[in-house]
């Protein structure tokens, strides 16, 4: 029997690999911006995105911050280009947690996406690994108008799950989260990438 009835996982950086780095410096490009600028932009506009899900503004901002050049029908094809880019950054798969949950799973526990993201990235997801079919419930920023750590959003999810916050475990990459968890009375994980992996098999009582 494992030790908890649910489990809950971040997309970013836990069910998927960190943003690849060619990826990121050929989004820099197609911005026309310097590799710095872009990102410091583009992580100072994230939150925004991930809660309201509109990545025309999300791009038109990161354009205007880094100060890119692109105007008129150059811009709007970069938008697009950038959104294709973005999506394929964050669809990259951490193949270990996927066994993890689906074991997890296979033993009778309830699993859940909890992310803070956008519909574009969840939908190719949705379609790429039919999430309907893998997890039980699927919790996204800004299709539920809430942004972790509110506790409001961790409520949204053990409720879809009809579990209590302390059968839960939730594992996420950035501690505030993992705190924002903590806070209401679940288990959490701080994952660290790789290293972390044995720590949450660990966790979840299943073998190396």
């Amino acid at each position: 029997m494992a030790p908890f009835r649910a489990l809950l996982l971040d997309l970013g950086e836990v069910l998927v690999l960190p943003q690849p780095p060619d990826l990121v410096r050929r989004m820099a490009e197609v911005a026309a911006a310097p590799l710095a600028a872009f990102t410091a932009a583009y992580w100072a506009h994230r939150p925004a995105y991930d809660f309201h899900g509109s990545h025309r503004r999300f791009w038109g901002q990161v354009l205007d911050e880094c100060r890119s050049s692109l105007g008129g029908a150059a811009r709007e094809a970069a938008t697009g280009e950038l959104l294709e880019l973005d999506i394929r950054s964050w669809t990259v798969y951490r193949e270990e947690v996927w066994k993890i949950a689906a074991d997890f799973r296979a033993r009778g526990g309830k699993l859940a996406v909890l992310s803070n993201g956008v519909t574009e990235i969840l939908d190719r997801v949705r379609a790429q690994r039919r999430l309907d079919r893998t997890f039980d419930a699927v919790v996204v920023s800004c299709e539920v108008g809430c942004l972790k750590p509110d506790p409001a959003i961790f409520r949204i999810a053990l409720e879809r799950l009809g579990v209590e916050a302390e059968d839960s475990l939730f594992v996420d990459d950035r501690a505030v989260n993992v705190a924002g968890a903590e806070a209401i009375g679940m288990h959490a994980l701080h994952f660290v990438g790789d290293a972390s992996v044995p720590a949450l098999r660990a966790r979840l009582g299943q073998a190396g």
